[in-house]
């Protein structure tokens, strides 16, 4: 559906009317979405439920040139507008130049199904609705179309990723693991986990008592950790030869596989002090999750920053692009 619309959408853009028989044919843009106001949110009736996102569209925005796209997905229990707030998006797209949209799961739990867990919604299905949506409204760049999250919206950027890697250049997320099989339709993109060492949560290193929590999980990075899960990339992503070190300060460390399939690489940021919040910002507890664990790194690391300045270099079309 969305190459169909990016077929469609291109060729309306750069052909606008044409001669047939002397007669003119005026070609019509497509069709607004039908969609509804909702307080703060926009919301379609997607598989017979309301479906709901937040959009952050940067004032000054050119209008000279499509823009990238960002999906900021928030974690398990979590809100869109938690997820804007304690991510930093809206600064770096306010910043470099870019759309983002923050969905929201389904009530009262608002998990998302990013494979084994956590609901039966069809959630990959609106994500990707949600993107056709913003192709349209918005003068997007379907070259550049990233993913993000948290938690458990980490884990469904990380499907996003393996499902529909055909749409997104790239993804970058923060504390949790790929929860679904290998796609056979997968071809490497990009991809960086961000996790901190002390996170009680999504334990960062081999524990029994991760793959008891998760007994259905065909991921192994839920027995042993946020090591695995990169090298469980490395190996989907074709990488070749061992992990090599990127960065090492007193802070975290960036580790990962760089002579991979496509240009994709892989990244494993640690973060040495950092819980399962490891954002700069500490998040706002809304009494669903243990307060402690909401504790940023107090600005200390910036890794919103780090992990779009790794996404970002990447397009469907070519390598790299200057940023």
């Amino acid at each position: 559906m969305l190459s169909l619309m990016i077929v469609t959408m291109t060729l309306s853009g750069c052909i606008s009317s044409e001669e047939t028989e002397g007669k003119e044919i005026v070609h019509s843009p497509p069709e607004e979405p039908e969609y509804f106001e909702k307080g703060e949110y926009n919301c379609i009736d997607y598989d017979d439920m309301d479906r709901c996102w937040q959009t952050h569209v940067p004032e000054n925005l050119s209008s000279d040139l499509p823009v990238p796209l960002i999906v900021d997905i928030h974690g398990w229990g979590g809100t869109a507008g938690g997820q804007m707030f304690v991510s930093d998006f809206n600064t770096i797209a306010d910043e470099y130049g870019a759309v983002v949209i923050y969905p929201a799961a389904v009530e009262p739990v608002r998990g998302w199904n990013a494979g084994w867990c956590c609901e039966s919604h069809d959630d990959l299905g609106f994500l990707l609705r949600l993107v056709d949506i913003a192709i349209q409204i918005h003068d997007i760049d379907t070259d550049r179309i990233y993913a993000t999250g948290w938690s458990n919206g980490c884990a469904m950027s990380q499907m996003l990723a393996m499902k529909a890697s055909d749409i997104f250049a790239a993804i970058g997320c923060m504390a949790q693991y790929l929860n679904t099989d290998y796609d056979s339709t997968y071809s490497p993109i990009p991809v960086i986990e961000v996790h901190g060492m002390l996170d009680q949560i999504i334990v960062y290193a081999s524990s029994a008592s991760n793959s008891i929590q998760n007994p259905n999980s065909p991921s192994q990075a839920f027995e042993t950790g946020a090591i695995q899960n990169m090298y469980d990339w490395g190996e989907y992503n074709g990488c070749s030869g061992s992990p090599e070190t990127f960065e090492v300060n007193g802070l975290y460390s960036i580790h990962g596989f760089n002579d991979c399939q496509n240009g994709a690489e892989v990244r494993l940021m640690s973060i040495y002090a950092a819980q399962h919040n490891p954002y700069a910002k500490d998040a706002e507890s809304d009494g669903t999750i243990i307060a402690d664990v909401l504790i940023g790194t107090q600005g200390l690391v910036q890794s919103s920053y780090i992990v779009w300045d790794f996404i970002s270099q990447y397009s469907k079309t070519v390598d790299e692009v200057e940023i």
